[in-house]
């Protein structure tokens, strides 16, 4: 394996310009075993900001230094990352202070020998995460989250006594900075197996360290057959299910309107979404006189409630209003999910949601699944976005036709004054012409007139 981790890197055009006491570490080492070849590449060199100048000049490529205090810096040159960090003592005390065993592996580039003092290729052949020690995690509490993160992109499983260590230090992650929290989340929420490794954060607590708004989901609620954080993890199963098969399963039909989640990006944002879709109802829960249950408004209000996490959190504007949209909009495939919905009530709910329509629908399945199947179980669900399809194709149609039937002119020929009304007439009659009430421009002219005289 040695002979063809050597035959990959001498043969890299930057190769020449790394010294040979200089050693390849942790993850590439760990990728090269798995049979990838890396993009990025990590070096542990005595003298990091000497080299990477050098590299940079001679190959035309970019000079970043990541943390000087540190020595660490990173050159970008044709396509791939060289991360230079400096060898403080001997390769053994660098590898001894790593995260994990499979990231604690280093190859000479002089000898070409493999140092592995944690025996990490055998915990990489076996495809196991294990702490390099329980000091190492506490030395910086966010490598306990990346133990969920290599299992996650990696497909491997964690080794009993890091969970463990994890479970017993979940609360130094508070200390953590908020953006470092969310770049694990993401590679850990948008992996193929997020729902696995949601529940085992959850089990050790350290989910709920990050995340405290969810801890009060696992409260029993009155009258409910299970609670609300059991409910949450049984929908984000049936989505990681559904998200898996979206080429071969019911929504292989509408994959065409799934592009907002085919971005990483994307799904991590339709995973915390589902996360958090009843976050609020322990706060909304109510109980009338006849013993009815109820969680007015728990959509919206959760909605609120997830922005507050995001911006905590440090999260992009966007990836917080696209949750928060996914919030407040879950329960409306529910409520649009009968026989007789409108073309009008799919026309707005297609305007508020947009390219995350589908998505959301998709997200209301999961919800179903996870809930006591009553009456149609999920085939409303199927039929609304069988329906919002047809729409969408009529729609489309149209478009190629002459753009709306009536203007803002139109509208002011009548007599009516400029303002917020110009947009509710307009959008009422293309909800009209969307349901096929209107069709032609002197349908519509007639119906502005009616609507008009309406308002005066």
């Amino acid at each position: 394996m040695v002979e063809v981790i050597r035959s990959v890197i001498s043969s890299k055009p930057w190769f020449q310009w790394i010294p040979r006491d200089a050693y390849l570490v942790g993850g590439s080492v760990r990728d090269l075993l798995m049979g990838r070849v890396p993009k990025d590449w990590d070096i542990a060199v005595w003298e990091p900001e000497k080299v990477g100048k050098l590299i940079a000049r001679h190959l035309g490529g970019a000079f970043v230094p990541l943390g000087e205090e540190f020595g660490i810096y990173r050159v970008v040159v044709e396509g791939e990352q060289i991360d230079l960090t400096r060898i403080d003592g001997s390769i053994y005390d660098d590898l001894l202070k790593r995260d994990l065993t499979i990231n604690a592996i280093a190859v000479s580039l002089n000898t070409w020998e493999m140092i592995d003092p944690l025996f990490g290729e055998r915990d990489v052949r076996s495809g196991i995460v294990r702490m390099t020690s329980e000091e190492n995690l506490k030395s910086d509490p966010l490598r306990m989250l990346r133990v969920f993160r290599f299992a996650a992109t990696l497909g491997f499983s964690i080794e009993p006594r890091t969970l463990f260590a994890v479970r017993g230090n979940a609360h130094l992650v508070e200390g953590v900075a908020p953006e470092r929290i969310t770049y694990e989340l993401r590679h850990i929420l948008s992996s193929e197996t997020f729902h696995e490794h949601v529940s085992a954060m959850a089990d050790t607590g350290i989910l709920f360290v990050i995340f405290p708004e969810l801890d009060t989901l696992r409260k029993p609620l009155s009258g409910l057959e299970t609670d609300v954080w059991s409910h949450t993890l049984l929908a984000l199963r049936r989505l990681n299910v559904a998200l898996n098969t979206l080429e071969d399963g019911p929504f292989t039909y509408y994959l065409h309107r799934m592009e907002a989640i085919r971005s990483r990006e994307g799904r991590f944002a339709l995973v915390l979404g589902t996360m958090f879709h009843d976050v609020a109802k322990p706060t909304t829960y109510r109980v009338d006189e006849d013993g009815n249950i109820s969680f007015h408004g728990h959509d919206y209000v959760g909605s609120k409630i997830f922005k507050r996490v995001g911006r905590r959190l440090r999260m992009s504007n966007d990836l917080i209003d696209t949750v928060a949209l996914l919030i407040a909009e879950h329960m409306h495939p529910h409520l649009l999910a009968t026989p007789d919905v409108t073309r009008r009530a799919l026309f707005r709910y297609y305007r508020r949601t947009g390219e995350w329509a589908f998505p959301i629908i998709l997200m209301a399945y999961a919800d179903a699944l996870a809930t006591p199947l009553r009456a149609e179980g999920v085939a409303g669900q199927l039929r609304l976005a069988r329906k919002l399809e047809g729409l969408l194709r009529d729609l489309e149609a149209e478009a190629k036709r002459p753009p709306r039937l009536i203007t803002g002119h139109d509208i002011k020929a009548l007599g009516v004054p400029p303002g917020p009304i110009y947009k509710k007439l307009l959008n009422e009659i293309e909800e009209l012409r969307a349901e096929g009430v209107i069709r032609t421009r002197e349908e519509a002219l007639e119906m502005l007139k009616k609507l008009v005289e309406e308002i005066q």
